[in-house]
Parts: structure tokens; sequence; C-alpha cells
């Protein structure tokens, strides 16, 4: 008896926070628009990470492994959860073969992080094509692991040293890619709130939230409350951690009924804030760096600064040393520095657009991003 041919087209994965998950959902919609239908996709990911609240809401078919990461450090801490995580990945490493065995996709993508571990190592052992996809400038461990032995490595940085490494930018998702943000500010306005006078400043955490930036942030709202200046809005982008322990209310309202300061967990409703704001100011995430780059908007980017190796400040770079960014490492933050830093570019229109037509153009290369033929030609096959 012939076996049937398989159904599965490519497993993705990766996962645990949203700069591995949106990307993630991101080359699912390339491959969709490419002629794969989303019922041949398969996402894989943590069952501890964001993944399993944002991608079943996509409709696309999921399964969530146990798994856990390395620990960096010498601490005893650290070290007794290394030697729990072993037995633990052992234990995903089978669960994951048994998902390539009953799916048999023709290939594995992988976004990084921890999860997409045992799924490209049971790849590996399965002969199944792994195309790993690398979109900070320096790549995780994951990800230079998994370089080694792919079938492709997509980059979004030319720069990347990766080996077998195709610069094919960014995956961005498709609302991001065709925003039109002068076209559709007046709506996305509308929907989110923002008076069409105000000066709308987004500041934003990461999927974590950022203490550093919550604390400037409450400061820089109790400054403009005390100097009543009345065209500047802020909506803050917390995290849910951060949600109940900070000083402000969620919502502040000057004496017009106008909304002046706004405080968030999370959105997914990224294209009315990016069409809506006239500044981003977040930490410089892989993801985050290639949207705003993207869409094409000034930004004040704050790399964290225990990212490993850096990678935050080197994301942060990519666009500052070209003058798509304003770069504001955390060593030099203060209050006062990130009062100045914001009200500086809010009072400079010019200077805010020739930042965002800069940004804009050097985001070219993801708003064209070629993942898909990369996964295509690693795969054997071309979709009809």
């Amino acid at each position: 008896m012939v076996a049937p041919a398989p159904t599965t087209y490519a497993v993705i994965t990766g996962g645990a926070t949203s700069g591995h998950v949106v990307p993630a959902l991101s080359i699912i919609e390339l491959l969709v628009e490419a002629g794969h239908p989303r019922e041949t996709l398969i996402y894989v990911g943590s069952d501890r990470g964001v993944e399993t609240t944002l991608v079943p809401q996509t409709g696309i078919a999921c399964v969530f492994l146990g798994v856990d990461g390395l620990q960096r450090g010498l601490s005893f801490a650290n070290i007794k959860r290394n030697l729990r995580m072993l037995p633990t990945m052992m234990r995903a490493t089978q669960s994951a073969t048994q998902i390539l065995v009953q799916h048999r996709p023709r290939v594995v993508v992988s976004v990084g992080g921890y999860v997409s571990a045992p799924i490209c190592r049971a790849a590996r052992h399965l002969k199944i094509p792994v195309v790993t996809c690398s979109y900070d400038s320096k790549p995780g461990m994951a990800t230079k692991m998994q370089a080694r032995y792919a079938a492709a490595v997509a980059v979004a940085h030319e720069s990347s040293t990766l080996r077998k490494a195709q610069l094919t930018g960014a995956p961005v998702r498709a609302e991001l890619r065709a925003l039109d943000r002068d076209a559709s500010r007046a709506e996305s306005r509308m929907r989110l709130g923002i008076s069409n006078n105000a000066k709308l400043v987004v500041v934003m955490g990461g999927s974590l939230g950022s203490a550093v930036l919550n604390s400037a942030t409450e400061a820089l709202v109790k400054q403009i409350e005390s100097t009543e200046t009345s065209d500047v809005a802020i909506l803050h982008i917390a995290g849910s951690r951060y949600m109940d322990n900070q000083n402000l209310s969620s919502e502040i309202r000057r004496s017009d009924g106008s909304l002046m300061y706004q405080r968030i967990a999370y959105s997914s409703n990224m294209q009315d804030i990016y069409a809506a704001a006239d500044l981003i100011v977040a930490r410089a995430g892989a993801s985050t760096v290639a949207e705003i780059s993207t869409v094409g908007i000034a930004s004040v980017l704050i790399p964290w600064k225990d990212a490993a190796e850096n990678h935050q400040l080197t994301n942060a770079k990519s666009l500052s040393d070209h003058g798509g960014a304003v770069l504001l490492e955390e060593s030099r933050l203060t209050n006062e520095i990130f009062e100045q830093q914001i009200v500086g570019l809010l009072t400079d229109d010019a200077m805010r657009s020739q930042i965002s037509q800069t940004a804009r153009k050097l985001g070219d290369v993801h708003r064209n991003c070629s993942i898909a033929s990369v996964i295509d030609s690693a795969a054997g096959s071309v979709a009809r």
C-alpha cells in the first residue's frame, strides 16, 4: 500500500516571548501569501510562553512542549535548574520526534529560542530540512547552533556572519508591511481615543515590560501634568506584571476630557498604534526595530543593557548609526535626559520627519521579505 502524500508543509517553531512569537506568526503569513494553505502549517512552541495566548487566537494549528532553557551564570540556583533541564529537554525531544513523525512536514522553520532546540534536533535526526531565521543583529545561542546544520539561514542584517546566511529581511506582519501611516492616522486616532491635535508618544517596554522605562515614563507624565502641557498624550504599554504597581492612575484625562495618559498591559493592535503615534520610545528587540523601520516612524531606542551579548544595542545601532532612530543607552538614562529627548523631538517636526523617512528607507528589505522563497527552496518545492 502506498502511503498518502504528506499534508503538512511546514512546522514553525520558537517562542516564550513575543520577540520570537510575532516573527513566527509573520513567517506563517508570508508562507500563506506564497500559496501555502494555513491548514498545512503548524506552530510548535513552549507551554509556558506567550504563544499559548497569542497563537490559538489566530486559528493556526499549534502544539506546546514542556521545555526549559539554559540559565547563564554559575549561581547555585542556575546550576540546579540546568541539571533539572536535561531530562526535561530529553522528554521534549521525544515529543518533538513524535510530532514530526505524525505530521511529516517538508521543512522545519526555526525562529530561535530554547523551545526550537528539541524540534530542530528531531528534524535533523529524521533528515527533515531546517531553515533557521535570524532577525537579531547578534543571533542567539539556539540560532547559532542550528545554523551549523541548517539547510538555509535567513537573516535580517547584511552583516551576519552565520554560515549560509541569506539576506531576506525580517519577517513583519502583513498589516504593518502594508501600513500607510499618513492615510490611516485620523481613523487610528479615533479608534484609540486620541485627539487629532495631540502629539502622541508611545512607550513600549517589550512583552515583559521594563521597570526602567516605566519609571521614566511616570516621571515624564508628572512633569507634563505640572506644566499643564496641553498637546502631549502618552500611551504606555507597561507589561502585565507592572500594571498595578505604578503610582499613576492607569488613565488620566485633561479638564476638556481629552486623553493625556493611558497605561495598558499589552496590545495586539500595533497597526493603529504605529499609525497614530508621532514618536515611539522602546527597547530595541529585533522585532520592534524591524517594525519601526518597516512602518517608518521616528523613535528613541533604549536597549536593555543586560540583554545577552548586548544584542539590543547592536539592533538599535542598525537604525541609529544611519539616522533612522535616536539611541539613548540605559547607562545614560535619567528622568531629565528622558524628558529632554522626548520633548525635544516632539517640538522638532522636521527632525522627526527626517528620522521617519530614513527609518522607512532602511525598512525596504523587511517590507519585501523573501523568507518564504528561501523556505520553499530548502523544502525542495515551490507552492503552486
